[in-house]
């Protein structure tokens, strides 16, 4: 039995847990019936940020003076989330369940994910200098659970 150094063993098992998720994902969004011609799916990154955008909304208490920031902000996360589920609905149709297959998707998802966030910073930027201090406050509520962090270490 081989053994690795702690740091190195973690490393795998996370790009092995990585692979399951994706995995997982990529499967998802794919589906066995056939394509309905200009039917959006019912669930899947378009769906799911109508619904998000309508709780921010809600949640930061957009005013009337507000909504032009909001509104380049919304339409940016629904040009990220069709984005996506234009890769997603392309890895359906050319498929590698390769190793290095796997990798390199998991690799385009990631890079494709980080572009659209940057493209959505400078709106969400604008936005926010537009809130209340009481906005303010209830964005970084929303938004607080994004921080990443180290998960605990387990005893052993």
């Amino acid at each position: 039995m081989m053994r690795t150094r702690g740091g190195h063993g973690r490393r795998l098992a996370a790009v092995a847990a990585s692979l399951v998720l994706l995995t997982s994902v990529a499967a998802t969004a794919q589906s066995p019936a056939a394509p309905k011609p200009a039917a959006a799916p019912a669930r899947g990154p378009a769906a799911h940020v109508e619904a998000r955008i309508a709780d921010l909304h809600k949640k930061l208490a957009i005013t009337p003076e507000q909504e032009p920031a909001f509104k380049t902000y919304a339409d940016l996360m629904r040009a990220n989330a069709q984005a996506m589920e234009e890769m997603f609905r392309d890895r359906a149709q050319h498929r590698d369940t390769t190793a290095p297959g796997v990798l390199h998707w998991y690799a385009e998802l990631t890079t494709a994910h980080a572009d659209g966030l940057n493209r959505l910073l400078p709106a969400f930027d604008a936005l926010y200098s537009e809130l209340s201090d009481k906005q303010k406050q209830a964005a970084d509520t929303e938004f607080g659970p994004l921080r990443q962090g180290r998960p605990p270490r387990k005893a052993g």
